[in-house]
């Protein structure tokens, strides 16, 4: 079962979520956008903790690994392309 809370609203955010729900909608409505925004929240908590859990330098942030990789992958499509168009005649 769920608790029971008495809250107040601006009357007119209170007509806009009529507007949307219906007055007989309203706790399902509100309920529905507190459980979102407390999943944001969530989410964007367990963000700032996982802030610093990676190392400061990782190999493939530098420049140089970026355009070796570029280098390697771009040599084994050319490889794959010409097993690909080599005719056996």
């Amino acid at each position: 079962m769920g608790m029971r809370m008495h809250i107040t609203l601006d009357d007119t955010l209170a007509k806009e979520i009529d507007e949307i729900a219906g007055p007989r909608g309203r706790s399902k409505f509100i309920r529905d956008a507190i459980e979102a925004k407390v999943d944001v929240d969530r989410r964007l908590a367990a963000r700032r903790r996982a802030i610093g859990s990676l190392p400061d330098f990782a190999p493939w942030m530098t420049a140089e690994w970026i355009s070796e990789n570029r280098k390697r992958e771009g040599i084994e499509r050319e490889k794959k392309l010409a097993k690909h168009w080599r005719r056996d005649d």
